[in-house]
């Protein structure tokens, strides 16, 4: 193992059980700020993500973990080759995957990036050490080191600097195919005030459209009812997400049951 790579997944093990998931994240210390929470919040768009966020940054502060640092899962992969010298701009899971020499899981070593694709585009990314993995994994448990899933990591890339390759440039991340919609008879009906519809199954996605419920319309003197979408499917990576026919194209909204209900056609 290079000295390069000791040193890369060293980094990574120091925030293992440290670190928390935080969308956009890129190992800012949350303890030197004056208001993390208030950071926090700017960072998330999702109520519920944001107290997720910080009920595990309260845990963290309690356990005595200083300094607390924010990540999301490719901001953990940026920071630390970037504290090394060896990655100058901050990258997506999906331009991560585009810098990489593909291989084969089988091939795998110590320092590679593992991905998940979910049928569409890269989703998420992690780093091997042997037969398991460090992620920026979730809201609630922050960056973990555990082993490898069988299947959930089905791409698998060597980054350059490991590689003795001199570095190409990152591509652009490729736009994801359009699903055709699938037959359905369920409609999604917008039942919590005003909800954004987007071009990805997740918050960090760009915004598309705004669906609102009967009761805006009412309040805005509007004679129109809740706005309905036709079901596609759940998404079952982002199990918080519907995937919808949004004005002739796919787009995506939240299933949380405060803000959208499925019913019958």
């Amino acid at each position: 193992m290079s000295t390069d790579v000791k040193s890369f997944i060293e980094l990574l093990i120091s925030q293992v059980n440290k670190g928390i998931y935080v969308w956009g994240g890129n190992g800012e210390d949350l303890t030197a700020m004056n208001d993390p929470i208030a950071w926090i919040e700017r960072r998330e768009e999702d109520p519920e993500n944001e107290k997720r966020d910080i009920a595990l940054f309260e845990k963290r502060k309690k356990a005595g973990v200083n300094p607390i640092q924010a990540f999301d899962c490719s901001g953990l992969v940026y920071w630390a080759l970037h504290t090394l010298g060896l990655q100058k701009s901050d990258l997506s899971s999906r331009g991560f995957y585009s810098l990489c020499r593909h291989i084969e899981e089988k091939d795998l070593r110590v320092g590679d990036l593992v991905f998940h694709h979910d049928g569409t585009q890269i989703v998420h990314v992690g780093v091997c050490v042997g037969e398991e993995q460090i992620e920026s994994r979730g809201r609630d448990v922050g960056v973990v080191k555990n082993r490898r899933k069988a299947g959930y990591w089905n791409r698998f890339g060597r980054l350059p600097c490991f590689d003795g390759e001199p570095e190409p440039s990152p591509e652009p991340d490729p736009e994801p195919t359009p699903e055709p919609p699938a037959p359905t008879e369920k409609l999604v009906k917008v039942v919590g005030g005003s909800v954004r519809v987007r071009d990805g199954n997740g918050a960090g996605n760009v915004q598309i459209g705004t669906a609102h419920n009967a009761k805006w319309y009412k309040e805005h003197r509007i004679d129109k009812h809740s706005d309905e979408f036709p079901l596609i499917r759940q998404c079952e990576e982002y199990p918080y997400w519907y995937a919808i026919e949004y004005k002739g194209q796919i787009g995506y909204i939240t299933s949380m049951p405060r803000y959208t209900e499925v019913i019958e056609k």
